[in-house]
């Protein structure tokens, strides 16, 4: 019989209390081996005798030196009807590190073994308790930094994006039995019809499904990978101040010295309930600076990857320096959005304000360029004017990706995307071969392919390999 496995559900640091976790077949008689139980519902006097879901309060002991490590509350479940669907125990002890130690190495020394990454919730994979897709759902919910993100993670927790393949899946099922009562049985007149009737069939029920899931997957990559939102502008038109601002702390060095900043800064935070991370840039412009100039490229390669740039204009900048940046950031991709922020509003006057935006706007025209700018606003870092506008325009950014649908459903996982995009683009080729007249048995196959790749969303034809490396990235008290 192999051991029982714990670890640590708890993160390392000092808390109020620190939870141990223990499962598998014969958790209850190791515990009894260490702890004395104190006061129990229903009399219990060890944890075997414990009725399962209940607490009991107890000293935690080393057998070997019969010294009270801690006291601890432990609770009991019952096979099946636990996480794991095994027998289990949880202790709940103080949060010290050495008393987390103390347990853990008592229950080694007493039957038990260390858990490994997320063995607990591949158990209750294995168990049947969940699916692939919810088993993943755990770590979402667990590193959710945002309330969008907290609320995509258990929306697939709860098993949404389960039953969406389950709907997608059965209607492939349901189409290849008709294919297999149909294929040896078309009469050579009916055969043209009958293919166009699979392929409208297989479009309406399948391939628009999955494209509309996939479609999803824009906002989703928000939530996993934050929005990446751009600062640039020529040397000292505000870009660091602006990190500042947003980040809510001083993140960037502020001096009145043009090229201060010399290489990219990051800070994750959120903007308008939106998950994002900020990029200080070095100021673009000319120079023989050879670190600073390696500052200006990295500053260039990070606005050709941004999903926002935030395009700073002081009032004082130069009409020549103004035109340097209009090339570039005109020929960026349109799903690139650019704000335009004539910034150090608070130095200058209302007028000059408007003159500098009507200036920019007016080069962007003069060059040929018919995109506009996303956002045209005035910003002082100083005084705050400007920075609610910006919160909102990430917010509306984000929303403009795509509506979830109805159910609140989100791609998130990048390998939920790659599997259901090739599983997409096979449905797509059958219907193509549907309709050129091709012959029934060349569409069933590739049917049968999407049908197994959305099987590996919800674990039902997925390799041991793939679920040991999934599970591998838990963390241990998982």
């Amino acid at each position: 019989m192999d051991k029982p496995y714990c670890a640590c559900a708890t993160p390392p640091g000092v808390s109020g209390i620190a939870v141990i976790r223990m499962a598998g077949e014969g958790s209850a008689s190791v515990a009894d081996k260490v702890i004395k139980i104190r006061r129990a519902a229903g009399d219990a006097r060890t944890v075997k005798e414990m009725a399962g879901y209940t607490v009991a309060y107890g000293m935690f002991i080393d057998p070997s030196s019969n010294e009270t490590i801690d006291e601890v509350m432990v609770t009991r479940f019952c096979a099946p009807h636990s996480y794991t669907g095994e027998e289990s125990v949880e202790i709940s002890c103080h949060g010290g590190l050495t008393v987390r130690q103390e347990i853990l190495r008592v229950l080694l020394e007493n039957g038990a073994r260390m858990a490994g990454p997320g063995e607990f919730t591949k158990n209750a994979f294995i168990a049947g308790k969940i699916d692939l897709s919810q088993a993943e759902a755990v770590m979402d919910v667990i590193a959710a930094d945002s309330e969008l993100a907290l609320r995509a993670a258990e929306s697939q927790l709860q098993g949404s994006l389960r039953q969406h393949v389950e709907e997608i899946s059965a209607a492939l099922y349901m189409v290849l039995a008709k294919f297999e009562l149909w294929i040896d049985d078309i009469d050579e007149e009916d055969d043209r019809e009958t293919r166009s009737l699979h392929a409208d069939q297989c479009e309406d029920t399948v391939a628009r499904k999955l494209s509309d899931l996939l479609k999803t997957y824009k906002q989703g990559r928000i939530l996993s990978e934050r929005m990446k939102i751009v600062i640039c502008g020529i040397p000292n038109s505000g870009k660091s101040s602006l990190l500042n601002s947003l980040s809510g702390y001083d993140r960037a060095i502020v001096t009145d010295v043009p090229g201060t900043t010399r290489d990219t800064l990051e800070v994750q935070t959120n903007l308008g309930g939106v998950p994002v991370k900020l990029i200080d840039t070095a100021g673009i412009r000319e120079t023989e600076d050879v670190v600073e100039a390696i500052g200006v490229d990295r500053a260039t390669a990070a606005i050709t990857e941004a999903d926002i740039v935030l395009w700073l204009v002081s009032t004082e900048e130069e009409k020549s320096t103004v035109e340097e940046l209009i090339d570039p950031l005109m020929q960026l991709p349109s799903a690139t959005k650019i704000a335009l922020l004539i910034s150090k509003s608070d130095t200058a006057s209302e007028e000059a304000v408007k003159e500098k935006e009507k200036m920019v706007t007016s080069l962007i025209s003069e060059k040929g360029y018919t995109r506009k700018l996303d956002l045209r606003s005035s910003l002082s870092s100083r005084t705050g004017e400007g920075i609610a506008g910006i919160e909102e325009f990430v917010r509306q950014t984000y929303e403009e990706m795509g509506a979830a649908s109805s159910s609140g459903l989100l791609l998130t996982n990048h390998r939920h995307y790659e599997v259901l995009s090739s599983a997409a683009e096979k449905v797509e080729e059958a219907i193509r071969r549907l309709r050129a007249g091709d012959p029934l048995e060349g569409p069933a196959l590739l049917f049968r392919a999407a049908l197994e790749q959305l099987g590996e969303i919800t674990g039902k034809s997925v390799s041991d390999t793939l679920v040991d490396t999934i599970f591998s990235r838990f963390c241990v008290g998982k």
